[in-house]
């Protein structure tokens, strides 16, 4: 780009140095005369007579595969002779895929751009699958979305100090419940700081009828994701010391378990969710055979589906702790690429403001711009939609340590013991904490 500004080049040198030097202080006087951004770099943006080929490792489900294509279309707009590949990739837990991520690169044939939550960001950067996005820094595009995300969903993707994927967007965990359900209860809309206890009260005098004709109060989201804030509300978690123990001996998450299981073997406010599907809840949901649930945006596209509006959300109850979960996704180029400079653009095209917009129409997920958060278009539904993005300021991140995979299954597997009544909550975190420090420390010998 720096030639392409002077019409000139040079002979490695003294000279050449010399050159160098006056070009970068005329780009720092052209940023201090006007006020803009530039890129002072050698890399300028690819010509749109630019050939080749990008392959995209994604996942998601009807609604995000219409996003992509979109993204896509608008990308070869500008650049027609660059095929893109969208590997769409089903999902059915992020151990799986992050399993298939891995195992695509070890067979060498890696993607160009890859699609990654914060479930396999840690492994992401261990592995050296995706690289530093430094040219963010310098970029206008960049540094306008960069702006515009929260500093806890850019941070989530931040490693050493360097940025590795771009935020587009996220999901939390808060209470939906059902607003025609709860006025013809006579039960008001709950209070953004409720309890456990004042959340079990609602959840009992919602449950009534028997058989096929039963309402629950409560719809357990029976996935590691779903049940993490019954963890953090209560001031516990599943790993401690960095990501780098177990913590499952932790007396309070003892009592969290138990109150997740006592909401259907004791309570009986909860169907038991041995339906492995995560989204049969939301189903049941729409269909009135639950009165309440949890989720973050995504639930949102079954809804409309269903032609269900009557619903609205609340704050995750406390117990010790306001405290919910958040995961994000964001876009990242692969350390295999060959075509960098290409990649970049689709990046930008992917985390846009259109796709971000699309996304929050289709009730996808939350999108990672504030401003795409606060259009009319995304809070239109429900009433309090606001809290989506405000959830930030009392959330944590989801635990998402290099070997994610395992310990989400080594957890899920013993939870799944406790739900069905086999073993009991006390002797099922022993098990399980057992088995999860031996995980960790092979996991911590392994990197080493």
């Amino acid at each position: 780009m720096l030639q392409y500004l002077t019409g000139l080049s040079c002979n490695p040198g003294r000279q050449c140095r010399h050159v160098r030097i006056v070009l970068l202080f005329a780009c720092a006087f052209l940023l201090m005369a006007s006020n803009r951004i530039f890129i002072c770099s050698a890399q300028s943006t690819p010509s749109s007579e630019a050939k080749g080929n990008l392959v995209l490792f994604d996942f998601g489900d009807a609604n995000d595969k219409q996003i992509r294509d979109a993204a896509i279309a608008r990308f070869n707009k500008r650049f027609p002779n660059v095929q893109v590949i969208d590997q769409f990739t089903p999902i059915s837990s992020w151990g799986d895929y992050l399993d298939k991520l891995v195992t695509q690169v070890v067979s060498g044939k890696a993607p160009d751009l890859i699609h990654i939550a914060t479930e396999g960001f840690e492994l992401a950067v261990r592995r050296k699958l995706v690289i530093p996005l430094d040219e963010l820094d310098s970029d206008p595009t960049g540094k306008a979305l960069l702006t515009d995300v929260d500093p806890a969903l850019v941070k989530g993707f931040t490693a050493e100090g360097k940025l590795y994927l771009v935020p587009v967007a996220w999901n939390n965990m808060m209470v939906y419940y059902n607003t025609k359900v709860f006025n013809q209860a006579g039960i008001s809309r709950p209070s953004d700081d409720w309890t456990w206890d004042d959340f079990l009260q609602v959840a009992k005098r919602l449950t009534s009828g028997d058989g096929s004709a039963k309402r629950f109060g409560f719809g357990i989201p029976y996935f590691n994701f779903g049940l993490t804030p019954f963890w953090y509300s209560n001031d516990t978690s599943v790993l401690k010391n960095d990501l780098k123990e177990s913590n499952l001996d932790d007396p309070k998450f003892l009592e969290s378990l138990t109150f997740v299981h006592d909401l259907v073997r004791k309570n009986g406010v909860s169907p038991d969710p041995a339906n492995t599907d995560p989204n049969a809840v939301f189903q049941l949901f729409a269909s009135g055979k639950i009165a309440m649930t949890g989720g973050g945006h995504w639930p949102m596209q079954f809804f409309k589906a269903n032609n269900f509006s009557d619903f609205d959300v609340v704050p995750w109850p406390k117990n010790k702790v306001q405290k919910t979960v958040f995961g994000a996704d964001g876009w990242g180029i692969s350390t295999k690429t060959k075509q960098k400079a290409i990649a970049l653009e689709m990046l930008k095209e992917l985390v846009s403001v259109e796709s971000q917009q699309q996304a929050a129409g289709l009730g996808v997920a939350i999108p990672a711009r504030r401003s795409v958060a606060e259009s009319k278009e995304f809070l239109a539904q429900p009433e309090h939609a606001a809290l989506f993005y405000d959830s930030l300021r009392s959330a944590a991140p989801v635990q998402a340590p290099a070997n994610y995979a395992e310990v989400e299954r080594i957890l899920m597997r013993h939870l799944s013991q406790v739900m069905a009544d086999e073993v009991n909550p006390e002797d099922a975190l022993k098990a399980a904490n057992e088995e999860l420090s031996a995980a960790m420390q092979q996991e911590a010998a392994e990197d080493q």
